[in-house]
């Protein structure tokens, strides 16, 4: 018998996920950290807000608002990747997660302070920590500063009271209500043909848009006949380029085209363009990484070699990234056009 079909609208959802058998899905640290990394590189992909969020040791709970109606995919790409990571750092097979997460639609927004206290108290109910903002794996205590989250409803609470039995109630009403649409009526998304995704798209870029559709990697694996841990790579690095270009974009570098220009719309060459005229050392080095030597090569010569402005820079690039000798063709012709100057200046 099929599974029902979750009901999605776009607004604030609250998500609880629990381990298998009730066992830790969290070791140490680094688990903590790898899930709120996946946490924000989905909310980049997906377009939602974390405005409460506490990982205990066994489960998690969520508070989300969605700006589409991609609650189920966005939840499948969570609990997925981190699944792999810890599956494959500790050895292990099988699921991960007790079963599908459990989601409740707020749908009463002064129930909503209720709910993040409620989650907030979490680690304080288990005796693990004394007062909030202490436990470092909760919004509360700040220790990640990630895009995604939102303190508009955790500014505003008094956190020296404790939840009350009414709010105790107003939480417990939320979990055991079954909604109705009435005046909303909730279509299901319509996925585009996959190969419609691959029309004057970059492989990298449509890749990622497949993937935001809805596609899982494997089906797109076999169109493309790669595999599915191609894809995976090809994706990760998508989103890593994706990370450094807002960085830089953030700084005002391509603000002379639009402030909120995209990586998609800015192309692989103008973005590398600027990388090595504006981005720092360490900057530049990622960019080897995430392009390749070939392709960086391509636009250095390109866009920058010829460039009398950037010779300092062109050197540096040369020697030493792309191991080239200084002292030839180019490089020689540039440092002796600088000699005949100086000569004819003190002439």
């Amino acid at each position: 018998m099929a599974r029902k079909k979750r009901m999605e609208g776009i607004g604030f959802y609250h998500i609880v996920n629990r381990g298998v058998e009730r066992r830790k899905i969290y070791m140490d640290d680094e688990d903590h950290m790898q899930f709120l990394e996946i946490l924000q590189e989905s909310a980049e992909v997906y377009s939602f807000e974390v405005y409460a969020y506490v990982l205990m040791d066994n489960h998690y709970h969520l508070l989300l608002k969605t700006s589409a109606l991609n609650l189920s995919l966005l939840m499948r790409q969570i609990n997925a990747r981190y699944s792999m990571y810890f599956n494959r750092k500790y050895k292990r097979v099988g699921p991960l997660w007790q079963g599908r997460f459990k989601s409740w639609y707020v749908y009463d927004e002064n129930y909503l302070k209720s709910l993040v206290k409620y989650i907030e108290f979490n680690p304080i109910k288990a005796n693990m920590t004394q007062s909030i903002g202490e436990f470092p794996w909760a919004m509360s205590s700040k220790i990640c500063d990630m895009a995604c989250l939102n303190y508009e409803l955790t500014e505003h609470i008094d956190w020296e009271q404790n939840l009350s039995k009414k709010e105790l109630i107003e939480v417990d009403n939320v979990f055991n209500t079954k909604l109705e649409v009435v005046h909303t009526i909730v279509m299901p998304k319509v996925k585009q043909k996959l190969e419609t995704h691959f029309q004057n798209k970059t492989r990298e870029v449509a890749i990622a848009h497949a993937i935001k559709d809805g596609y899982k990697q494997k089906k797109i694996a076999e169109y493309l006949h790669l595999s599915s841990v191609a894809i995976s790579k090809i994706y990760k690095i998508y989103r890593q380029k994706v990370a450094v270009f807002n960085t830089l974009r953030d700084k005002g570098i391509f603000w002379s085209y639009h402030k909120n220009i995209t990586y998609e719309e800015a192309g692989e060459s103008l973005f590398v363009e600027h990388l090595y005229k504006y981005g720092d050392f360490d900057d530049i080095r990622l960019g080897f990484k995430l392009f390749g030597k070939r392709v960086m090569r391509r636009i250095w010569e390109e866009k920058l070699k010829s460039d009398k402005r950037f010779v300092k820079l062109n050197f540096m690039i040369a020697r030493v990234f792309l191991g080239m000798d200084i002292e030839a063709s180019y490089f020689k012709e540039v440092k002796n056009e600088r000699f005949e100057k100086l000569k004819m200046l003190a002439s």
